[in-house]
């Protein structure tokens, strides 16, 4: 195995394919390029030291990820009653193409949230995973067609019905905001887009769910196939320039992990002290530090819209009226609470018939913030309801909030 095999593999060489599906020493070093992406995903987003299994997702994901993709776009060889190979050889062979893509997934440590603003830097991470997903998918699909004998016609929609598959099993466990419209909380750019994409992945992933399923299930009964890869020859190690591309991608983090380890550290810190009710150490903590020591475009719990309910935003604000804490974290929960509170007139036609309109009060009160926040809803405040609708006690938070709202103005668009 040699650097220029795996670059020709890379943009679907079959005698490369066959090449590497044979040598039983490429399974290592696609193991050790599956670690290395590991790297590359998590060296900016988790903090290592403590959590290093991180680096294990990709290795557990890949073994299932390949075995489905297996059964599914190889399982008419096995169809056959002669001729047919060892199932668990010819899935190490495959197994060993799948997990030599591994180096695609090095484009995601280009660090974009460092020199572009969050809602850009979301939308370019999102670019660079559409492009190495399609890359793997066109790449898969001729790894198939190669090693069963049958056209990628074939083979491209026993692959699409896998990656479709996967495709809306990811946008439907992942964490995202409520439908803002119907929640009437403020969307942040990064979630925006994140919203975008969500949907636009479900409509075309359901839509074309029906032409996949009906052309996987056509070829994977009607095409003749028959396992390509040759029995394997002398085994050689892999080639000097294989092992220090090996080392390279591994040792690469080294020097990278030490200026962005302490920023994770910073970050589960506070994460762990905010979600274990320890407000209190968590925003001295963040005060004691610049927000450049925090990792970019992090954003503290609560995430609003996710529906997280430990910390509750007001839990964290009225904590944070009553400590001095840096202006940057200030700014961080008050942004927060605006988001939470929403779109006018979302805010007081749900919190005025809502227990938590005492704490809402009695934060604003003391919050420099709190008339700019409460002059803002004015209006909607004026024209809620009758109050008869109202405790004595809402009514009289209804009264104070409508006279903090005449200490502020709300800022022009």
């Amino acid at each position: 195995m040699r650097p220029r095999t795996l670059g020709l593999f890379l943009i679907g060489n079959r005698a490369a394919i066959l090449e590497l599906a044979a040598d039983r020493r490429a399974l290592w070093v696609g193991l050790l390029f599956v670690l290395s992406a590991g790297f590359a995903r998590e060296y900016d987003g988790e903090y290592l030291v403590c959590e290093p299994w991180y680096l294990l997702i990709p290795v557990g994901a890949s073994l299932v990820a390949s075995f489905l993709l297996f059964v599914v776009a190889c399982g008419p060889v096995f169809l056959r009653r002669e001729g047919r190979p060892s199932f668990f050889s010819a899935y190490r062979q495959f197994l060993t193409l799948f997990w030599l893509t591994a180096p695609l997934a090095w484009f995601y440590a280009i660090p974009y949230e460092r020199f572009l603003t969050p809602g850009t830097a979301t939308s370019a991470n999102l670019w660079t995973l559409a492009f190495v997903a399609a890359w793997r998918v066109a790449l898969m699909v001729r790894v198939v067609s190669v090693v069963t004998g049958r056209p990628w016609s074939a083979c491209l929609c026993l692959v699409m019905v896998f990656a479709d598959a996967v495709a809306l099993a990811a946008v439907h466990f992942m964490p995202k905001p409520i439908f803002a419209l119907m929640g009437g909380v403020r969307q942040t750019e990064s979630e925006k887009v994140v919203a975008s994409a969500t949907f636009l992945i479900s409509c075309l992933g359901y839509l074309s769910v029906p032409v996949w399923v009906i052309g996987a299930l056509s070829s994977f009964f009607a095409s003749r196939s028959k396992w390509q890869v040759p029995a394997a020859a002398e085994q050689l190690p892999p080639s000097r320039g294989v092992r220090v591309l090996v080392a390279c991608s591994l040792l690469v983090w080294v020097p990278i992990l030490p200026f962005t380890q302490p920023e994770q550290y910073l970050r589960s810190r506070v994460e762990r002290d905010l979600r274990a009710g320890r407000i209190a150490e968590a925003l001295d903590a963040m005060s004691a530090h610049g927000r450049s020591d925090f990792p970019p475009g992090w954003e503290p719990p609560p995430r609003i819209g996710y529906d997280e309910k430990t910390p509750h935003i007001l839990d964290v604000m009225e904590v944070l009226v009553t400590r001095d804490v840096a202006p940057w974290v200030r700014t961080e929960f008050v942004d927060k609470l605006r988001r939470q509170f929403g779109e006018p007139p979302f805010i007081f036609y749900n919190r005025t018939h809502d227990p938590d309109l005492n704490r809402i009060t009695r934060i604003l009160q003391r919050l420099p913030e709190g008339p700019e926040i409460a002059a803002m809803y004015a209006p909607y405040m004026a024209r809620e309801s009758p109050d008869e609708r109202l405790s004595a006690e809402g009514v009289a938070n209804k009264e104070l909030l409508m006279k903090l709202a005449e200490q502020g103005s709300p800022p022009q668009p």
